[in-house]
């Protein structure tokens, strides 16, 4: 038996749960990547700048569990790093993950992305603001899985709307 925990230094509220099943919360309507506060990152390079937008809206389609708004959100994505990037990661987790309308391969394949982004978040210089580096130690079976977000609050990509404040703050860049 393995016990995992998704605290984020704060106590636990307690509830009992109607199963151990991942329960998806009842909001069809609501964006739930929405914070309420945000981080608005300024790049040295504005055309970096939009890469990391696009990829925000890749996350955000994620976290409310959109794989066709998934799919539409990493066209934008491939497009504003044509000239920007050159990364070979993640070009090919890009194109894998335009061919697939599964949920979870997109989110498998989104890890690799976000990872491909860190890197090149670390060869920009960042003006202003703040990217939050954010782990779910659950996600993946337990193995875990990093993601970036432009807000401390977590809204985890992995589990979108089953488990969507799953996470901690693992890192600030800025």
């Amino acid at each position: 038996m393995a016990l995992f925990s998704c605290k984020n230094g704060t106590e636990a509220e307690v509830k009992i749960a109607p199963s151990q099943a991942e329960v998806p919360l009842n909001n069809s309507d609501k964006d739930l990547n929405a914070t309420s506060e945000t981080s608005e990152v300024v790049f040295e390079n504005p055309a970096f700048g939009k890469v990391y937008t696009a990829y925000l809206n890749v996350k955000g389609s994620l976290v409310n569990t959109d794989a066709a708004a998934a799919s539409k959100a990493v066209i934008a994505l491939e497009t504003s790093q044509k000239g920007v990037l050159d990364n070979e990661g993640l070009n090919t987790a890009i194109q894998a993950f335009e061919k697939s309308t599964d949920i979870k391969k997109q989110r498998a394949l989104f890890e690799q992305i976000s990872a491909a982004i860190e890197v090149e978040i670390a060869k920009q210089t960042i003006i202003s603001g703040t990217v939050y580096k954010q782990y779910c130690p659950m996600a993946f079976d337990g193995k875990g899985g990093y993601w970036l977000s432009n807000s401390k609050e977590v809204r985890n990509p992995y589990y979108g709307d089953k488990m969507l404040t799953c996470g901690a703050v693992d890192k600030e860049l800025n």
